[in-house]
């Protein structure tokens, strides 16, 4: 009895973008058309990229459980075919090449709805311009971070009450949607000796949130000690 792993991906948008619907419609069918017995791997939403372009604590297509077991499945011949719409839903990096020596090992096919270049010279060069690409996006995004640490700005998402001023640089109160005044209160809860359950009912904050702003209560004081909120 044959058997066919069909393999669900998309790298930005939503769960239930249009791109993604498709392929839950049209991958499971053709693996369908090829097995007896069809196991789906639907990742929805997901980075595409691996160890190769990302740093370890990143989230990663290869740091996956789903893919680590398929990863796994593939070597040790679970599967006859491995089926995705195309080759760059299953990695856009060169982890590709790790699950295709899986493959190999346990003697299993790649099938696609929409087959990749037949000449194998433009399918690498495809894969490196990808590769390429990744990499100088991380460089852009690691220069510009380090260039807001030499300037002394904040950056990352504010946290719970805060948000950029005007110049995108520094966090401040967020006053339009009354945020910071619930953090003040969470600090004081927490200072009265209250519990994070209360802090939690009193507040509508659940407790990590009110956890993080308490760490973070010295921000959250001195900007209300600046006198920027009434």
């Amino acid at each position: 009895m044959s058997r066919a792993a069909a393999f669900l991906r998309k790298s930005q948008g939503s769960d239930d973008d249009v791109s993604l619907e498709l392929q839950r419609d049209r991958v499971p069918a053709l693996a369908e058309q090829l097995a007896d017995e069809v196991d789906v791997i639907d990742l929805g939403v997901h980075t595409g990229f691996s160890v190769h372009m990302k740093t370890a604590n990143e989230k990663r297509i290869d740091a996956n459980p789903e893919v680590k077991a398929l990863l796994e499945a593939l070597r040790d011949g679970e599967y006859d075919y491995l089926v995705a719409w195309d080759d760059t839903r299953l990695a856009r990096d060169q982890f590709y090449w790790e699950l295709k020596r899986a493959a190999v090992l346990g003697d299993c096919l790649f099938e696609f709805v929409e087959d990749p270049p037949q000449d194998e010279l433009t399918f690498r060069v495809q894969r490196a311009v990808e590769s390429d690409v990744k990499r100088r996006e991380i460089e852009k995004s690691q220069a510009a971070m380090d260039a807001r640490e030499q300037r002394g700005d904040d950056h990352g998402r504010p946290p719970f009450g805060l948000c950029y001023d005007e110049n995108g640089r520094q966090w401040v109160p967020d006053r339009e949607s009354g945020e910071f005044a619930i953090a003040l209160e969470v600090i004081r809860l927490r200072e009265a000796g209250r519990s994070w359950r209360d802090i939690a009912d009193e507040t509508g904050v659940n407790r990590s949130t009110a956890r993080g702003i308490y760490d973070r209560r010295d921000r959250y004081l001195e900007e209300a000690e600046s006198g920027v909120v009434a």
